[in-house]
């Protein structure tokens, strides 16, 4: 007499991939056993094994990183300051070099605008916007000019 074998879901997904001593290949109970032993605990999540070099890592990561960001936007600020500083000294009789390569004195300032003048023997002058000094090679130590202040009769 044949007996019909039913099984449902559940004790299918109960059934552990792993073989381990004393299991059968899909973690059923051998023969004599009385109930499918499961790692875990019945199916149940495993959780991670406490402690371990990941604890300590991942703030040890989070905290370089802030430290590395916060470097970065300092130094940027500090060069944006010492290069606005060096571009609004600049004055008549001052040797610059530009973005470009081109190194002169300035000789007239006009607004954002310098006229630059190259070689003194040829005449050769450009104008050249105030951003594009990349660096002051001599200053030329005068003051700034100021406008003549206006006096006032009694």
């Amino acid at each position: 007499m044949l007996h019909a074998f039913e099984m449902n879901a559940a004790q299918i997904a109960s059934w552990s991939v792993v073989v381990q001593e004393g299991q059968s290949v899909l973690g059923a109970p051998q023969s004599g056993d009385a109930a499918p032993v499961v790692p875990g605990g019945g199916g149940a999540a495993q959780s991670a094994p406490p402690g371990g070099l990941g604890n300590f890592m991942m703030p040890l990561l989070a905290l370089m990183m802030v430290f590395l960001v916060l470097s970065t936007v300092m130094s940027g600020r500090k060069e944006k300051k010492k290069r606005a500083e060096m571009l609004s000294s600049i004055r008549k009789r001052d040797r610059v070099r530009t973005i470009g390569g081109m190194i002169g004195t300035i000789v007239e300032i006009k607004g954002d605008e310098y006229l630059l003048e190259t070689d003194r023997n040829s005449n050769s002058r450009a104008w050249i916007d105030r951003n594009a000094v990349s660096a002051v090679l001599k200053s030329s130590g005068l003051p700034a000019e100021e406008p003549a202040a206006e006096t006032t009769k009694a």
